[in-house]
């Protein structure tokens, strides 16, 4: 597994409003933090690039890390933002992580 830190000081707009993640969507479990247990979220947010173009980025963050009253279109910063890559049984994985969403100016 590669984990590789985001800048966490540039600003971030917030795509979708952070909404729970699923283990299994149609039983309805949900994601879980593995060390704390804690619900995960997942919420989308626009990185600016040096060229102008944005990347879009799905993030996981822990439930406790998501502020009540965000909402769409408003700046925020992710504390801890990595991006993190691997591979299980043959299949390579990738996911964005953070520990922590806070409104942005």
């Amino acid at each position: 597994m590669m984990i590789l830190p985001i800048d966490s000081s540039r600003p971030l707009l917030l795509l979708s409003t952070p909404s729970p993640q699923f283990k299994d969507r149609a039983n309805g479990v949900p994601a879980t933090e593995r060390d704390t247990g804690a619900p995960l979220m997942e919420a989308t947010l626009a990185l600016p690039t040096e060229n102008g173009a944005p990347q879009v980025l799905r993030v996981s963050i822990p439930a406790p890390g998501v502020p009540d009253g965000l909402a769409m279109g408003q700046m925020v910063k992710a504390t801890g933002l990595t991006f993190l890559t691997g591979e299980k049984n043959g299949r390579t994985w990738q996911i964005f992580r953070a520990a922590a969403l806070t409104p942005g100016k």
